[in-house]
């Protein structure tokens, strides 16, 4: 029951800005670690969802969810989204507002595998960004994706992800560099491997990961090209975790990340680092319809330049689902964590802060959400704290098994310590997507 209840809990009250380096409390490196006799024991203990105490996101939607097209012992899924926001402030700054109507379209397809045992699914996905009076801003990011799982027996599980992406880091980022005048290119390349062990009141997952990120030159405010090349970042990371169940409801997990980060730099200086990351804590219910998940620990990183400053800080990660009704949903966080994505004046981000969000179904295929979230970006070495307080609200209306339309607003403040960085934003979206 506590492997549902977290994995629920998790993929509404994650951090705001989980970069894939980041501690994963959820899972493993985002790994599939569910083995067969996980499975099997979920279908006897957690029957709750048999008598209502079931997530508005995960209520029974099949009448209006696509049903893919056959393919053998695939699935395959294919969709096409288009969104246009309104922006007030697409610099994401105060000292240069500007306003435009931004546009994205995302293709995507993914196969999904039926096999009897395994699982061994592929996804591709695009994103093409365009701006009606800044096309300089510009940008098409595309991604792919192998997410497989092998269950050689009731108890174990080996797991492979492996991804590549180009993306592009925005000027909303908090890393993102300030003489940069368009979006910075990202190539990203990550595999994770792991095997886990689920079966009976002891589970635990081990698993090693490897993150490359590649960032692309630019042009910069003043004309010239800004290299970018001093954030190329290469990361080795393994993943313990550990569980013990004392009952159905009351599970004790503990989780510990050795890592090695390569980055040389500019020719100035040399921010190598090798760092650990521990947590533990506390998953369980006070019944059914309330579901916790606290943990804290500790993260280092120590920088191979003496002359950088080390980073040690504590960390957090506790959370909160409520179902008030069988038509709301309440989820609450609090966390701490270190963002390893590195800007070019400062060797890392500490992010605390918190997250209220609701979800309640109107209809069956009618959902209204609301979220207001409150954050504190910490750079390390740099002499920079931005306070950033955002209220979203959205209403996703499945109106056929093909079409979903999504109408959101969004306001976001950021404080900075640097006067420049200040900024006000207002974003207003309407969507539509179609999926087979």
């Amino acid at each position: 029951m506590l492997a549902a209840s977290a994995c629920a809990i998790g993929m509404a009250a994650e951090p705001p800005r989980g970069e894939a380096l980041d501690l994963d409390l959820n899972g493993v490196e985002g790994l599939n670690t569910e083995t067969a006799a996980s499975r099997d024991r979920l279908k006897v203990w957690d029957n709750a969802q048999l008598y209502g105490a079931n997530p508005v996101d995960n209520q029974d939607r099949s009448a209006v969810l696509p049903d893919g097209l056959r393919a053998g012992a695939y699935t395959v899924l294919p969709s096409i989204g288009a969104i246009v926001i309104y922006d007030d402030n697409i610099f994401a700054s105060d000292a240069n507002k500007v306003a435009d109507f931004r546009s994205e379209i995302t293709p995507g397809v993914k196969f999904k595998s039926n096999l009897p045992r395994h699982v061994l699914d592929f996804s591709l996905d695009g994103r093409i960004v365009s701006f009606a009076d800044n096309p300089d801003q510009d940008f098409a990011d595309g991604q792919a994706k192998l997410e497989s799982a092998l269950h050689y027996d009731n108890a174990h599980t080996l797991s492979l992800s492996m991804s590549s992406m180009f993306k592009h880091e925005e000027q909303d980022d908090p890393l993102f560099s300030l003489q940069a005048s368009e979006p910075i290119p990202v190539f990203e390349n990550r595999a994770a491997i792991g095997i886990t062990r689920d079966v009976g009141r002891l589970y635990g997952t081990v698993a090693a990961s490897y993150d490359d990120r590649n960032y692309y030159d630019v042009n910069a405010i003043d004309g010239s090209k800004l290299d970018e090349d001093s954030r190329d970042t290469q990361t080795y990371a393994g993943d313990i975790k550990l569980g013990y169940r004392f009952s159905p409801g009351f599970d004790v997990i503990g989780k510990f990340r050795p890592l090695r980060i390569e980055n040389r730099g500019d020719a100035t200086s040399d921010r190598d680092s090798w760092g650990y990351e521990a947590v533990a804590g506390l998953a369980f219910e006070t019944n059914p319809l309330l579901r916790w998940r606290i943990l804290g620990g500790y993260g280092v990183r120590d920088y191979d330049d003496a002359s950088l400053q080390n980073l040690k800080t504590s960390l957090l990660n506790a959370e909160v689902q409520w179902l008030p009704t069988q038509k709301l949903t309440i989820y609450g966080a609090l966390y701490r964590q270190i963002d390893e994505s590195l800007a070019l004046d400062s060797t890392s981000v500490v992010e605390t802060g918190g997250r209220l969000r609701a979800d309640y179904e109107i209809y069956h295929n009618l959902v209204l959400s609301g979220q207001i979230e409150l954050r504190q970006d910490d750079f390390n070495g740099a002499n920079r704290t931005d306070d950033v307080a955002a209220g979203r609200v959205s209403l996703d209306y499945y109106f056929t098994k093909n079409w979903l339309f999504t109408f959101g607003y969004e306001h976001e403040v950021r404080d900075s310590s640097m006067d420049s960085l200040d900024m006000h934003r207002n974003r207003y979206m309407i969507g539509a997507k179609l999926r087979f």
